[in-house]
């Protein structure tokens, strides 16, 4: 039993871990965490610049040592959620760590206009790669999932990053199709993971993958690149894939992706030259609304029961 200002107890930890929750802690938490690694951030852009930038590279070491120091302390005491976000900030301060170490031995472009978008550099991805190792190996001494957003995100950039030292100023195309790729890779990891019954840790790959093909299919259907229907026409069937597979799969998070997928081509089709204030246009939204409320109604009759373990109902706070 935990009292009021004891540290929690193994067991209290333990539950901590196998029932993420949704409560004025975590929430807290977790968005102090943003705001410190966003504040920890500025501060390092503030310092001076010298000589190869060396006191950039002591002042993020330095912070980095320090998270990650408390974030150990905290999961030994049995914190486990604010341990396990010292370590995510630690991981985002990587890039300023790789920076500072490129400055140093002279490997980072000098250049006041470098674009890592469109002039290739290798410190860059090495960089990027770091960080993923990074993720991964504070991800191994916390099993903190959150860790893995630091992971895909940072392998979504690293793969962008390395476009442009394979093609010399490559074209949004080359962008659109790598984060088609990487997408695609995550969201089949995030499967992988599934499989072998780790849902939690699957989360963040499900979130990035999806996140980077819509965001390409969306950059085609503006015709930025000719046809709108070179991301129209596949975004429909992608959208009506992963939304069938939601159900079995019980995953939300395909779900939210596959209803967007699917229904906003079909709005964008049959509402085209229609005024927003008519009544067609009215009906159609009324028609695409009574669809999908029907389509949970199939999708919930005829979907694999879970089998998860129901947690037990609380109080609301």
């Amino acid at each position: 039993m935990e009292t009021a200002g004891a540290l929690p107890s193994r067991t209290a930890a333990r539950a901590e871990r196998d029932w993420p929750r949704m409560d004025t802690p975590n929430v807290l938490w977790f968005f102090g965490a943003f705001a410190i690694g966003f504040a920890t951030l500025s501060l390092i852009d503030k310092v001076p610049e010298s000589s190869r930038d060396v006191w950039e590279l002591l002042v993020s070491v330095g912070f980095y040592l320090v998270y990650a120091g408390v974030g150990w302390a905290l999961i030994r005491s049995g914190w486990w959620v604010p341990g396990g976000l010292g370590f995510a900030l630690a991981v985002a301060l990587m890039p300023a760590v790789g920076y500072g170490v490129a400055s140093l031995i002279g490997t980072f472009p000098k250049d006041p206009f470098f674009n890592p978008f469109e002039d290739g550099s290798w410190s860059v991805v090495l960089i990027g790669l770091a960080t993923m190792l990074d993720a991964l190996v504070s991800f191994a001494i916390t099993r903190f999932s959150f860790l893995f957003f630091t992971f895909v995100a940072a392998t979504l950039l690293t793969a962008e990053f390395f476009i442009s030292i394979v093609h010399a100023h490559p074209g949004a195309d080359e962008f659109a199709i790598t984060a088609i790729v990487t997408g695609a890779a995550l969201v089949l990891v995030g499967l992988v993971l599934d499989l072998a019954g780790r849902r939690r840790d699957a989360f963040w790959f499900h979130v990035g993958g999806f996140f980077a093909v819509a965001v390409a299919l969306s950059f085609y259907a503006t015709g930025a690149t000719g046809d709108s229907n070179r991301g129209w026409i596949p975004m429909v069937i992608a959208g009506a894939i992963v939304l069938l597979a939601a159900a079995p799969l019980r995953r939300a998070t395909w779900a939210i992706y596959g209803l967007l997928g699917f229904y906003v081509p079909i709005l964008h089709w049959t509402t085209s030259g229609l005024n927003s204030d008519s009544v067609g246009y009215a009906f159609i939204l009324l028609g695409i609304g009574l669809s999908l409320f029907g389509l949970g109604l199939v999708l919930h009759r005829y979907s694999r029961p879970p089998t998860d373990p129901v947690p037990t109902p609380v109080e609301p706070s």
